[in-house]
């Protein structure tokens, strides 16, 4: 038995996509090295993967078994490259973070201080991309590191530590009709404009519960509690953020009386394991992971 990983890949996208061509596009190559990949990695295992007599191959039941071990072998394989790049890994020139929104700079600053401080040769580039742009940065290499909330379909090549837990209460301002309410019902909420969060791919936000019947979308958290401060409209915005403004009366938190529960979500470091880290951003990933582990 003499397989090697790119038969096991092979295999995986042939699975995962539903047909030999299909897996060829996914990993770029000519359909005929899949299909003799995957055939060669048949004759060394001495079993049949695919059952080949329909339109297309269709996974066997010792396909379907040894598939769960083929991807744990890949992943395995995936981490040991990506680790013995970062050992390899100088001190990059350049670094690229890209932070899910201008409003996390207040707690973000003073670790970017020390970075400055270990590493003032480093170009430092900091961008505010949202979402399924943040994602995209990290996949093409525009961004080697980013913060942001916990994604729901997370692609498997995007590698993830939780750096802490955000709430997101409800907030207006201080002056604004709703002020006036100790509780509010969800009636009370559909008559005043509520402000959401968007980004510029449309995906869905992880604060972006609609409840309103008029709705302004905008795109990134300071705009929103800029717009709420001036009274347009009714938001979610997380606690970190709105903190000032509450405290100088600004803003008012509202307490709804039909959620049992504020909407919570997760915050992570992303990075994207094939593309290895240099020592300034291996620094930078773990500060961060530190600084949620100190704060808990």
């Amino acid at each position: 038995m003499n397989f090697s990983i790119e038969q096991l890949q092979a295999f995986d996208a042939a699975a995962h996509t539903g047909s030999f061509s299909a897996a060829a596009r996914r990993l770029g190559k000519a359909q005929s090295v899949i299909s003799t990949a995957v055939a060669n990695l048949e004759a060394d295992l001495g079993v049949s993967l695919f059952d080949r007599s329909g339109r297309y191959p269709a996974l066997t039941a010792e396909g379907k078994r040894l598939l769960l071990d083929a991807r744990h072998i890949i992943e395995a394989c995936a981490n040991l490259q990506a680790l013995s790049g970062e050992i390899a890994a100088g001190v990059e020139h350049r670094l690229t973070l890209a932070v899910d929104d201008t409003s996390h700079l207040p707690w973000l600053e003073p670790i970017l201080g020390v970075f400055a401080e270990r590493f003032p040769n480093v170009e430092l580039e900091l961008l505010f991309p949202l979402l399924d742009d943040q994602i995209a940065m990290l996949l093409s290499g525009r961004a080697q590191i980013g913060i942001g909330y916990e994604q729901t379909n997370a692609h498997k090549d995007i590698e993830t530590r939780s750096i802490g837990m955000v709430r997101a209460p409800l907030f207006v301002a201080a002056d604004h009709p709703l002020a006036a309410k100790k509780r509010v019902g969800r009636a009370d909420l559909i008559k005043h404009r509520q402000i959401v969060i968007t980004s510029r791919g449309g995906a869905p936000h992880h604060f972006d519960v609609l409840i309103a019947s008029k709705v302004w979308r905008v795109e990134g958290d300071l705009a929103i509690l800029e717009l709420v401060k001036r009274g347009h409209g009714w938001a979610m915005l997380p606690e970190f953020l709105a903190e000032g403004p509450l405290g100088a009366g600004e803003i008012f938190r509202l307490q709804p009386d039909f959620i049992p529960e504020l909407p919570v979500m997760r915050m992570e470091v992303l990075w994207h394991r094939p593309h290895a880290q240099g020592k300034a951003g291996i620094w930078l990933r773990d500060a961060l992971i530190r600084r949620a582990a100190e704060r808990n």
